[in-house]
């Protein structure tokens, strides 16, 4: 009996240290892959948390500073997070996928850097030509008399 129960012990701790040995090496080697593209995260923290900075402070300013809405920066975070994490997976099993974490990252970045103008503009920050003039340089390709005419719209509202 006591044969019995040793053996049992002796395959369920075996079991247990293949199951642990496999899921190590699998996730050391994704942590490998995050370390070595540790700029792309801290592009989309940097991104969020300045967004998030000053989505506070214009908060506080008007006066309406609710706790569950700024934690929504942190449940962000972690979705782009795991968004790129995904693409990057993918990215490294298919190498002509090689181009997705870009497709992903960049607009990203570019909406939440939006949101930043937004948020700097509302405070004062930074004056409303001035964003005007960020925004006429993000897509210059798209200048033509129509467009020159909307963006004479929205200075004229910047005025009002």
């Amino acid at each position: 009996m006591i044969t019995s129960i040793n053996t049992k012990h002796f395959r369920m701790k075996l079991k247990l240290f293949i199951a642990l040995s496999v899921a190590g090496g699998v996730f050391s080697d994704i942590i490998s892959l995050f370390i070595k593209e540790k700029n792309q995260f801290l592009a989309i923290f940097a991104v969020v948390a300045i967004d998030v900075i000053f989505g506070v402070i214009r908060s506080i300013k008007k006066g309406n500073f609710q706790t569950r809405k700024s934690f929504k920066g942190l449940s962000r975070f972690v979705a782009f997070c795991w968004l790129l994490a995904t693409v990057l997976l993918i990215e490294d099993a298919y190498s002509f996928a090689s181009f997705l974490s870009e497709a992903i990252l960049l607009p990203i970045l570019i909406f939440q850097l939006i949101s930043v103008l937004k948020n700097m503009s509302l405070l004062g920050l930074i004056s409303n030509e001035t964003l005007l003039k960020i925004l006429n340089k993000i897509d210059t390709h798209k200048h033509d008399e129509s467009n020159s005419e909307n963006f004479d719209d929205l200075n004229s509202l910047s005025h009002e």
